[in-house]
């Protein structure tokens, strides 16, 4: 029989992690509570010290633990002499339960006050999930949380939920990759889901990267030379510096491993990328982009200046990643990059020839990566360029909380309905047959 557990029953709980941030709250609140990054940075421990850890991985199937230290949450991301980075994801799934546990009991414990063993949870999983890996959330949920129900959601259909449209063509554009996938009353289309790995978020961040400290762009109104990007933790104490002089800045003598540098540089490009990026609102034209206004920006170390081609050029990696081939780390050499417009057009275009038009004009926009400034515009423009006469209509949460956690959201109004009892997995019915079950109750 069904669980029990209906949204006035009990106060569920919903736990969405992305390649970002690992978001958690309860259902009905229109927002996640805690939003925590979901890297995590570890320290080698002795097995004598494994339990004062956050969690221990095994090696090779062996009972000895030779095992990892772990710091999550934002104290996690802190630097920590010879500390590591890690993510409990890779391509959107669990490949680290360990680290996954450690992030939901933080959220959990730390964060909600909850007590997992009182509460149902909802998991959110992508629409490309492997059964091993739905089997893996499952097993996670009741015997390590001790949940007494659980449900794996689809996070594309949360987020057409969440804005409204059971039918639509929801494109999410995240930290580590776009995708944009079909879902016809409800249910994915798995024939129709294509994806830009390594075109998201991150992209563009890593595209400034490029235009800030390795090859200024021409026409660019920086005049102090190439910008040399200084992490938070290495800077004591900076001072008050004119627009595009060298920054004044007393740094600290920190070492961090190359994972833990990285990242901190990345969080840096982040920001920047937050407050400077906008897409064009046609194709690329350097020209336009160079009288376009530019915009002030500081780093850490003190070092400011006006910001203006690279700006624009920086967003372009999604529309036109032709134009990032071959420079730096912007993306992989050797690989086909399609554009954002390409892979809405593909994804429509693997679907049956009736459900088109409706697709066409319910193209849902979701994800950190479509918060930039002009992104729907461009998308609109380049759409109707490359099929002319069909109507094409995109949609958006109009403020970026429900854009960013738009699968959460979504998550949460399911688990609050008083007819979403009938639809938790109880710990009993997973005892009695086992991870399997959640193939046939979550789809």
């Amino acid at each position: 029989m069904p669980g029990i557990y209906g949204g006035d029953d009990v106060s569920a709980i919903v736990l969405d992690a992305g390649t970002s941030t690992f978001r958690g709250g309860w259902a009905g609140d229109d927002a996640p509570r805690a939003v925590v990054p979901t890297p995590y940075s570890w320290l080698p421990a002795a097995a004598s010290e494994g339990a004062d850890g956050d969690g221990d991985e095994q090696m090779e199937g062996e009972k000895k633990k030779e095992t990892r230290r772990r710091f999550v949450g934002e104290p996690g991301v802190a630097w920590r002499e010879g500390a590591e980075l890690d993510s409990p994801l890779q391509d959107g799934m669990v490949t680290s339960p360990e680290a996954y546990l450690a992030l939901a009991q933080h959220v959990l414990t730390g964060l909600l006050g909850a007590r997992a063993e009182e509460h149902p949870l909802l998991l959110t999983e992508p629409a490309w999930a492997s059964r091993e890996s739905r089997e893996q959330m499952a097993e996670l949920a009741f015997e390590q949380l001790n949940a007494p129900a659980f449900y794996l959601a689809n996070a594309t259909v949360c987020s057409s939920f969440a804005a409204g449209k059971p039918t639509s063509l929801l494109l999410d554009v995240g930290a580590s990759h776009a995708s944009a996938i079909p879902v016809v009353d409800g249910f994915v289309l798995r024939k129709g889901i294509r994806r830009a790995v390594n075109l998201g978020g991150d992209a563009v961040s890593r595209a400034l990267l490029y235009d800030l400290s390795v090859s200024a762009p021409a026409g660019s109104p920086r005049s102090g030379g190439l910008v040399s990007i200084v992490p938070q933790y290495n800077v004591r104490a900076k001072a008050a510096v004119g627009a595009g002089a060298p920054a004044a800045a007393q740094l600290r003598d920190r070492q961090a491993t190359d994972s833990y540098s990285a990242f901190a540089r990345m969080r840096v490009l982040h920001e920047a990328k937050e407050s400077l990026a906008q897409v064009l609102d046609l194709p690329w034209d350097e020209a336009q982009a160079t009288h376009r206004p530019a915009r002030p920006f500081e780093f850490p170390d003190g070092y400011n200046d006006q910001f203006g081609v690279e700006r624009f050029r920086a967003p372009e990696v999604m529309f036109s990643p032709q134009l990032w081939a071959g420079k730096g780390d912007v993306l992989p050499s050797g690989e086909q990059h399609p554009s954002i417009p390409q892979i809405v057009l593909d994804a429509i275009a693997a679907t049956d020839v009736d459900s088109r038009p409706t697709l066409l004009q319910n193209i849902v926009c979701v994800g950190g990566g479509t918060c930039i400034p002009g992104f729907n515009d461009r998308l609109s423009y380049q759409l109707n360029i490359a099929a002319p006469g069909q109507k094409i209509k995109i949609h958006s949460p109009g403020n970026t909380v429900e854009r960013r956690y738009s699968a959460w959201l979504g998550g949460s109004i399911l688990a609050s309905l008083g007819t979403f009892h009938q639809l938790w997995v109880s710990k009993q019915e997973y005892e009695e047959h086992g991870a399997a079950i959640v193939h046939a109750r979550c789809r």
